[in-house]
């Protein structure tokens, strides 16, 4: 009997360390921060303030351990979510394109932050939770 409780309690312990990094990400993040790094020269300030107002209009909700809902104006898109534990970069896909794996950015302190490459250069995006 006492066997028993051995692993028993290291699965307890291994589900719980598990779904404690999710518990902290639950909840509703949204922008806190844009910086862009655009490579191209002479670009009007209300082209890049134009791209820095778009992303502010995305947000998102960790529902559960694996579930996120993503907004965008007024789209909602449910998607399922992991994060690396070694690198705390988040990944996601969208149950009817489960081959098309996006990343959302990497889980740091209480930011998640966000690094894009476009063809004008460089955006990064940090969100906070709510």
């Amino acid at each position: 009997m006492k066997n028993f409780w051995i692993p028993a309690v290291l699965m307890l312990f291994f589900f719980s360390s598990c779904s404690s990094q999710g518990s902290k990400l639950k909840g509703t993040w949204k922008v806190s921060n844009v910086e862009t790094h655009f490579e191209v020269q002479n670009l009007p300030p209300n082209v890049i303030q134009h791209v820095k107002d778009e992303q502010k209009k995305i947000s998102f909700r960790i529902v559960s351990d694996s579930v996120m809902v993503l907004m965008l104006d007024n789209n909602t898109h449910e998607a399922i979510w992991k994060m690396d534990p070694k690198t705390h970069v988040i990944k996601y896909y969208f149950s009817n394109q489960k081959d098309l794996i996006n990343t959302l950015g990497t889980f740091k302190g209480n930011e998640i932050i966000s690094e894009s490459n476009t063809p004008l250069g460089k955006i990064t995006v940090v969100f906070e939770k709510q």
